[in-house]
């Protein structure tokens, strides 16, 4: 049976190690054999998502930084949802003030904190990233209004209680913490659209490939993920947040235990 499958990538498709389970590839390689699309569904950037959607030999556009852009696997943005440009300035004057480094991302490359990039962030050095220190970054977005940024990330050590000080729903902004992990090791944020989310993208691409018609089965463990699961059969893996595994109509074994594979299985193949 056809089936469009959308997945997230980390902590879902991949183990905690960061790993691609070999499990995990040969049932989506039987799923499109059968007649299943592929798509996946990220919080990385494009750059950060391409080797995952290169592993699995995919043919689909990317749904990338949390839903905020669409695009190709040759780079062609097909879809984006951009900040307000003076809720970016609001929101990087906020960033400047934790001592932090920040990541402010266009649909086409981010803006690194040089230092960040100078210590090995948490996503390595990205192709065509550029650095900015932080006054000439204020003066650019406050002057180039037309440059869209559609995330707004903040990386470093007890960025938790920031995270929880301000009100980012009153600023028209959807945030997201996210703890140490085999990315980083250090505690890590992102803001973006309230117009934003990964459900949003999926539809809009579902629409965009002519695939209305077709089921959907939605994978992923966090909060953004869940956001897909209205879509179709929403699934989230044993490691899933709480309240992300209520919202799920069926639970999948853990990520380390191939999570995708077992539910490709069960509804798919």
């Amino acid at each position: 049976m056809s089936f469009l499958i959308v997945s997230d990538i980390d902590h879902t498709l991949l183990n905690n190690d960061g790993e691609l389970l070999a499990e995990n590839v040969a049932a989506l390689a039987e799923a499109r054999a059968q007649g299943a699309k592929v798509v996946l569904a990220t919080a990385r950037s494009f750059s950060g998502a391409l080797s995952i959607h290169d592993a699995l030999k995919l043919d689909t556009p990317l749904i990338v930084s949390n839903g905020t852009v669409v695009a190709k696997r040759d780079g062609t943005i097909l879809h984006n949802v951009a900040i307000n440009n003076q809720t970016v300035v609001d929101v990087f004057k906020l960033y400047d003030q934790t001592n932090k480094y920040w990541i402010l991302r266009t649909p086409k490359y981010p803006f690194f904190h040089p230092e960040l990039v100078a210590n090995g962030g948490p996503f390595g050095i990205e192709e065509y990233a550029k650095t900015m220190a932080n006054d000439k970054m204020l003066e650019h977005i406050q002057n180039n209004g037309h440059t869209p940024i559609v995330a707004a990330s903040l990386f470093g050590s007890d960025i938790e209680a920031f995270y929880n000080a301000n009100d980012w729903q009153e600023m028209g902004l959807v945030a997201d913490f996210y703890p140490p992990s085999h990315y980083y090791d250090k505690d890590g944020m992102s803001v973006m659209s309230d117009k934003a989310s990964k459900g949003n993208a999926a539809s809009w691409l579902q629409n965009y490939l002519g695939l209305n018609d077709l089921p959907v089965l939605a994978l992923g463990d966090n909060v953004a993920d869940a956001t897909m699961f209205s879509l179709g059969i929403g699934i989230a893996p044993e490691n899933a947040k709480e309240e992300v595994k209520e919202q799920a109509d069926w639970i999948a074994p853990h990520c380390d235990n191939a999570a995708v594979a077992a539910a490709v299985r069960k509804f798919v193949l």
